[in-house]
């Protein structure tokens, strides 16, 4: 998808419609309590709008609403044809509205609109259709059995689904969730973040125009000590799906337990190692790859990696290689599509991850790029990128998951070396490996403990693969691809003896 201008992205943004109310049971409404939040724009400061807050009461107005939907099956019960139909609606009015979305995320994460123009909406309106058609391909089975027994592998919608998001993708995390939730027939209550709600409300209103049935598709907006746990406790929800820290995904096992045990999908954290072998003969391809894995999205990435672990024979030109790539990633103004980076999420999350810099000064490691907060005159939440020489392993930097666009620099000597720092991590989300042996690859691809390698690029697949991580990166669950389908449904053997 092609780039407005800077002065074209503002004209929208001057005129948009800030989408501010919950939606329970088709209707967009108000909080029983009558309370709001403030949003901000995090690149100014300024505040945008008040949103609706949601507490334990409008949580159970919402779950009921998606029972009484599932129940009575009028999208359960649809053929899977059907409900492909009215997804792919879904995914072609988000196409139409993919400026409006765009300058709307950007404005209420500060995210640039260079990607998420050109990636998120785009990537949002693909994963709901490929869900979509996937509905009607996700078959069941007949085992083999005697003569005069018909068995029978059946899979079913799980029934009431909450989805608890993050702040850093929201419209992309909204889709790898929603795709295959309402794909496989089941209803959903879904909890964007407090710091990025609106897109997620513009597509539920998109979502009702393309004909998902009242009451299918609800959403609650406000914090996740009220609303989050309310979803997270209640008796009548099947199944919890998260994207966000360990902490919380430790929470969510507990309320687990505590209410009806239903299933929990976690996708949290990583610490994420990229692997230089010294045998990489393009450099400039590797350093362009490697600043994109750290200094995407701010570095606001569960799968950012944030740990360059590389040879020692040729650190020097490949770090120098680095510098020079990350030049390209300037940061500005989000709604002005020539800057690659825009500001922190907030204030609070900017003065963490600064916080971070100055421990990594602290213990030792050589800050030889960036390391300063910029452009305070606008009131936004801008750091420049940042770079480490001389990290080693029990530095805070190489441990904790900063979630900013701060890179380590660690070497090693031997392939045994890489592995070992590789995997010295409680997280295992993503690796990249740069090598051009292929043999080298394969070994060093089975032995890094994460759920996705990227080989000679930084990627997290597409549509088609699987996202999730090992270790405390995640649990059970997978974004993307057929697994996800799969993961909300049930599975039922149906034993019939015939006459």
């Amino acid at each position: 998808m092609g780039l407005l201008s800077k002065s074209e992205y503002k004209k929208i943004a001057q005129t948009i419609r800030y989408c501010t109310d919950a939606l329970i049971d088709g209707k967009m409404v108000k909080s029983l309590s009558g309370k709001t939040f403030i949003t901000e724009n995090p690149a100014t400061g300024e505040k945008l709008a008040e949103i609706t807050a949601c507490n334990g009461e409008d949580v159970e107005l919402a779950v009921k609403a998606a029972r009484r939907a599932f129940n009575d099956k009028r999208w359960a019960g649809l053929a899977p044809a059907e409900r492909k139909r009215i997804l792919l609606k879904m995914s072609s009015l988000i196409l139409e509205h993919k400026d409006e979305l765009a300058v709307l995320e950007s404005l209420d994460s500060g995210r640039p609109v260079y990607d998420i123009a050109q990636s998120d909406v785009v990537e949002t309106a693909e994963c709901i259709a490929w869900h979509a058609e996937a509905a009607d391909k996700l078959e069941d089975q007949i085992t083999a059995s005697g003569p005069d027994i018909l068995s029978m592998i059946v899979r079913e919608p799980i029934g009431v689904v909450g989805a608890v998001l993050p702040w850093n993708f929201p419209m992309l995390m909204a889709a790898w969730k929603l795709g295959p939730i309402l794909a496989a027939g089941n209803s959903v209550v879904v909890k964007p973040s407090k710091l990025t709600t609106m897109t997620m409300l513009r597509i539920a209103e998109l979502a009702l125009e393309a004909g998902i049935p009242q009451g299918v598709l609800n959403v609650v907006t406000g914090s996740g000590a009220l609303v989050g746990e309310a979803i997270a406790l209640h008796p009548d929800v099947n199944l919890i799906t998260f994207t966000g820290s360990t902490a919380v995904g430790r929470t969510l096992l507990e309320y687990s337990g505590k209410s009806n045990l239903k299933r929990v999908l976690l996708e949290l954290g990583g610490k994420n190692p990229c692997v230089v072998m010294p045998n990489i003969t393009d450099l400039d391809a590797a350093a362009e790859g490697i600043a994109q894995a750290a200094f995407w999205n701010m570095g606001e990435n569960c799968s950012a990696n944030s740990r360059l672990i590389v040879h020692k024979d040729i650190k020097d030109a490949l770090l120098k290689a680095v510098i020079e790539k990350t030049k390209d990633w300037t940061v500005g103004d989000p709604l002005d599509p020539q800057f690659r980076l825009g500001s922190m999420i907030e204030r609070p999350h900017m003065e963490k991850v600064l916080d971070y810099i100055e421990t990594a000064k602290a213990e030792g490691a050589d800050l030889i790029y960036g390391g300063r907060q910029i452009l305070q005159e606008t009131g936004g939440c801008f750091i420049e990128p940042t770079i480490f020489d001389n990290v080693t392993a029990g530095m805070t930097i190489a441990k904790e998951e900063i979630f900013g666009p701060v890179l380590g620099v660690m070497t090693f000597g031997d392939e045994e070396e890489a592995i070992r720092m590789a995997n010295d991590t409680e997280y295992g989300l993503h690796a990249s490996i740069w090598s051009n042996d292929v043999n080298e690859v394969h070994r060093l691809s089975k032995a890094i403990q994460a759920g996705t390698i990227s080989v000679n690029c930084f990627s997290e697949g597409d549509m088609g693969t699987p996202f999730g991580g090992f270790k405390q990166s995640g649990f059970i669950g997978r974004d993307k691809s057929l697994w996800a389908s799969r993961q909300y449904t049930e599975m039922k053997t149906v034993w019939m003896k015939t006459l």
